[in-house]
């Protein structure tokens, strides 16, 4: 069994480490080799020394897949920068030549609020093109590993701040002018938008969409916009309303590996910004089928590729 797996700190960790504690191979990727090497190093350790980890579920939602009696140390790093349309088109190709299959593919890595405006090679505003549009252009891209599993899943991961002011696919380029706040919100709403209209496209595959809400990462620390900083101000004032990195990953492993996830679905926290993983509410843009034809139809032409 093999899963791909975004990122490689935080919520990313704790997923790949699930998922090899249940017997995946599995390969983080991401844009820092060096970083990315390190916890490679460090997932094959912890797996090494504690086989599984029974992550922190209860109630009804609870029933992950069965931890595998030979849990797997196979975990390695690729690179992978999903800014940049040709490290994604490189790395699909390593994973065709290396792998007869894939089986999951989590779609974790993301930015938030960057200070300033950057546009990919594709005039993409930076958080659209990481969070949203380069994991479109790598699951089409690795549609034909996922064909070959026998039970493939796609698990893109969006947010509690999925619900900019207006949906304006001119956000996506910055075309109406560059407000962090807003391009995050749509890139987190493309995403779930994505993995809705993916389970309406592909019957074949089971598409969920999870959101984690409030977890203790570096990813809040790593931008000087005001909601940021006010939202590191509360939780120094508040720390209990975040949960750990561990507890946020929660619903993405559920998502990934639970027989009782549905495709089409979104998960995230019981009590929105932590708690054990439930059923959360769709936003009725993301239930919108004009929309999301519009989205797909942008995501298309500005990746080239059909899923």
């Amino acid at each position: 069994m093999n899963a791909i797996v975004t990122g490689y700190g935080g919520i990313a960790y704790e997923v790949a480490l699930s998922l090899a504690g249940r017997g995946y191979d599995v390969i983080i990727a991401g844009r820092d080799s060096a970083k990315g090497e390190a916890a490679a190093a460090k997932l094959r350790s912890a797996v090494a020394a504690a086989p599984y980890r029974k992550p922190p579920l209860s109630g009804s939602l609870s029933r992950c897949g069965s931890p595998s009696a030979r849990p797997s140390t196979n975990i390695a790093f690729e690179h992978l920068d999903l800014f940049e349309p040709e490290s994604i088109r490189a790395f699909a190709e390593r994973a065709a030549d290396k792998h007869g299959h894939i089986d999951i593919v989590m779609c974790i890595a993301g930015v938030m609020m960057p200070d300033e405006l950057s546009l990919s090679s594709q005039g993409a505003e930076r958080q659209f093109a990481v969070n949203y549009l380069g994991h479109f252009d790598l699951v089409g891209r690795l549609m034909p590993l996922l064909r070959n599993s026998k039970d493939p899943r796609v698990v893109t991961v969006s947010s509690v701040a999925n619900r900019p002011f207006r949906f304006d696919l001119r956000d996506a380029g910055a075309g109406r002018g560059y407000r962090a706040s807003i391009s995050y919100a749509l890139s987190k709403l493309c995403c779930l938008m994505y993995a809705a209209e993916l389970s309406r496209r592909e019957h074949w595959l089971k598409s969920c969409c999870v959101h984690p809400g409030f977890a203790g990462t570096q990813l809040f620390s790593r931008s000087g916009h005001f909601t940021m900083r006010l939202l590191r101000a509360i939780f120094f004032v508040l720390p209990f309303v975040r949960q750990t990195a561990r507890a946020a990953a929660a619903p993405a492993v559920f998502a990934a590996t639970s027989e009782n996830a549905k495709s089409g679905a979104y998960y995230g926290p019981m009590f929105t910004v932590m708690g054990p993983p439930r059923r959360a509410l769709m936003p009725l843009r993301a239930k919108n089928a004009k929309l999301r034809e519009a989205l797909w139809e942008l995501s298309e032409k500005t990746t080239g590729i059909r899923h």
